[in-house]
């Protein structure tokens, strides 16, 4: 039995590092096809026009909250949530599979950031920058492709293990989170329009394989697997067998 688990679980490491491999693969095709053309020889996607627009409409006020937004996304705002998030489901489940996939989708989104990012060497847009000594390159967004990866793990751990119509309230930081945090990285001058879609395609094939192949709720409800609304197990158990003796 220990060596049947022991050969599965190696399979699905191995599928792991082949897919994450392919993904960094092709990023880092997308992001040198765009360095090499120059941006599609233009404006692709906007990838000028839309710093520049940004640039042209600063205001100290605006400056302020874009910093603010940005940080949400740094590294140490996304690592509290994600060991907070291990936590109460380590806590509340009392199973490692939801803490497994939390380190793998991070652990991924940042070896493939920084491998990306060095290979690609894309420079940052030609407006003033309002961060300073960034240390990697433009392409992707580490910014974008984190809290994309973060809060949608989280959503589909709560949807996949709670039970409520409360459950899809997550939805709603999955999806304005990164959001945010694309307009502020856009507007304080660090990305262009593309490296915020190169981030956003990461996260989704990640996030995909990683959910496949992990199945993070596959065992959300087996004994102590589950967060619920509604009657305890107990309760709940005792109501079945009156409504059983009652139909009897």
């Amino acid at each position: 039995m220990h060596h049947d688990r022991a050969r599965k679980y190696g399979r699905i490491a191995a599928g792991i590092v082949v897919i994450w491999g392919l993904i960094v693969g092709a990023l880092t095709g997308i992001g040198k096809l765009i360095m090499i053309t120059h941006n599609g020889s233009g404006n692709l996607l906007g990838d000028r026009t839309i710093p520049h627009w940004f640039a042209a409409r600063r205001t100290p006020t605006l400056n302020h909250l874009s910093l603010i937004a940005s940080n949400l996304g740094a590294t140490q705002d996304i690592l509290i949530v994600s060991v907070v998030t291990c936590v109460v489901f380590l806590a509340v489940t009392r199973r490692w599979r939801a803490v497994i996939f939390v380190a793998v989708v991070m652990f991924g989104e940042l070896g493939a950031f920084l491998v990306v990012a060095d290979v690609v060497k894309r420079p940052r847009p030609d407006v003033p920058h309002l961060d300073s000594n960034l240390p990697t390159s433009a392409f992707p967004s580490g910014h974008m492709a984190a809290t994309t990866c973060l809060y949608v793990a989280v959503a589909i751990l709560v949807i996949g293990h709670a039970r409520g119509w409360w459950r899809y309230l997550f939805l709603i930081p999955a999806i304005v989170m990164p959001a945010v945090i694309a307009v502020a990285r856009m507007y304080r001058g660090e990305h262009h329009p593309t490296d915020i879609l190169a981030s956003v395609l990461f996260a989704a094939l990640w996030l995909t394989a990683t959910t496949m192949l992990i199945k993070p709720n596959e065992d959300a409800f087996r004994r102590g697997g589950r967060l619920r609304l509604g009657l305890p197990r107990r309760k709940a158990a005792d109501r079945s067998d009156e409504t059983a003796t009652a139909t009897a």
